[in-house]
């Protein structure tokens, strides 16, 4: 079973520039995936100076796994101390397994790999 748990973190900064709030931003980002094995990114509120959102996310098999992991990662972004925690959302998303004959299903797309290579003109090397 795949088993994906994702955070949206909301911090409050008073940096003065987007310039500061970037190098804050790079931190904890940094911070975070020296740490853990997460995929953490800005995803919201990009030219905004006072708010900083970060989305973090975690694969496993094992829902008790990954949202223990993101428990760590966020009470580890929140005890950074670079920026105060003002917004934690959580959300896990189950998928079962594939169907047996997901692999075996006729593609829908008429064109063959050969076709689509034929077609496309060769990239020179210059």
């Amino acid at each position: 079973m795949l088993v994906v748990a994702v955070a949206r973190l909301a911090f409050s900064l008073t940096a003065v520039s987007l310039k500061d709030k970037r190098r804050v931003a790079r931190a904890l980002i940094d911070r975070t995936r020296r740490r853990f094995p997460v995929a953490v990114a800005e995803i919201e509120e990009n030219d905004n100076h006072a708010a900083l959102v970060l989305g973090c996310s975690v694969v496993s098999n094992d829902a008790q796994h990954a949202m223990s992991m993101l428990d760590h990662v966020v009470s580890f972004m929140e005890n950074t101390y670079l920026a105060p925690m003002i917004l934690r959302e959580r959300e896990i998303l189950h998928f079962g397994p594939l169907a047996d004959g997901f692999w075996d299903a006729e593609d829908p797309d008429p064109e063959s790999w050969e076709e689509v290579a034929a077609s496309c003109e060769p990239v020179s090397e210059d």
